[in-house]
């Protein structure tokens, strides 16, 4: 059976309610309308108004003195707690605003997000004690407003929303190969020479099975001979060190392999494109600490290795 009556009680009236307050702590119209930058009169106004509305006296008045009704007792009670609930309310959201604190919920792609996130975790975890973390590895597209993710991690060119995006590394798209490959089927010179080898080809590509490069205004597009393609740039990069081809992958998935020696980068002074690394949130206004922590931190550990290859020596 519903409660809700058939004729609802309208809202308080916060403002006779706050006036009524000031006047029964203070014990003075006067003192009341002087803490709250109001005349006497207006003071008096929303007094007389709210006893009105509940259709009940409050205060006794006289010209020597002023009191609580019976009545008027139990409201400034059931005030005076319900200011009390909304001011813990506020230290409470206001907490969450200062010191990094609750659960976390945070996506990013799968490749990036185990090799670059999920090590770092440990890390962020031990500087913010008070915050835990639910990481989602995905390599399609999340609703963040629907799912209720905090924030997410995603790479490349953003498509235009209402969502809020912080770049915080870049990385560049590099070719390369395993060293066996290159000896049994040679080193192209040319962008044009790929389309003769064995390419390894990444399918959620935006741009599809071609590959395009440039060289200052050279820009030269070329239909790959795609041998393999995988939805995962690890799958990819383990086909490329087993000599499986020549692989487009971004830097930040080969980076040990390249300064190893286990990969060897192609046609460098070609340029593909770079990939933006960025941080996405569903709103800009009243940001969570515990979101701005996450974002400075990898920020912060991704700036310390620009380009995500560490040369050697």
């Amino acid at each position: 059976m519903s409660t809700i009556p058939a004729h609802p009680v309208p809202g308080p009236d916060l403002v006779g309610l706050v006036a009524f307050m000031r006047v029964a702590e203070l014990g003075s119209f006067v003192r009341a309308s002087e803490a709250l930058g109001l005349s006497k009169a207006a003071v008096s106004k929303h007094v007389a108004a709210l006893e009105r509305r509940l259709g009940t006296r409050l205060l006794h008045r006289t010209t020597r003195r002023l009191s609580l009704t019976e009545a008027g007792q139990v409201y400034l009670r059931h005030a005076q707690a319900a200011f009390a609930e909304a001011r813990a309310a506020e230290a409470a959201v206001a907490g969450t605003q200062r010191e990094p604190h609750g659960r976390l919920r945070v996506t990013a792609p799968m490749s990036f997000g185990l090799l670059h996130v999920a090590p770092r975790l440990a890390s962020f975890l031990a500087r913010h004690p008070r915050v835990d973390v639910d990481l989602q590895l995905d390599d399609r597209m999340r609703d963040l407003v629907t799912e209720r993710h905090d924030l997410a991690i995603r790479i490349g060119r953003l498509a235009r929303s209402s969502l809020v995006a912080r770049r915080l590394a870049t990385s560049r798209v590099v070719l390369c190969a395993a060293p066996a490959y290159l000896a049994r089927h040679g080193r192209p010179e040319h962008p044009n020479e790929l389309c003769r080898h064995a390419c390894l080809h990444f399918s959620l590509a935006a741009q599809g099975r071609a590959w395009e490069l440039r060289r200052r205004d050279e820009v030269v597009r070329i239909a790959i001979n795609a041998r393999l393609e995988a939805d995962s740039s690890l799958a990819l990069k383990a086909a490329a060190l087993a000599g499986a081809g020549i692989v487009r992958i971004p830097e930040f998935a080969i980076g040990d392999e390249l300064r190893q020696g286990a990969l060897e980068e192609l046609l460098p002074e070609w340029r593909l494109e770079s990939l933006d690394v960025q941080a996405v949130m569903p709103e800009r206004r009243y940001v969570p600490a515990k979101v701005r922590a996450f974002i400075d931190f990898f920020a912060q550990a991704w700036s310390a290795s620009p380009g995500w290859v560490q040369k050697a020596g």
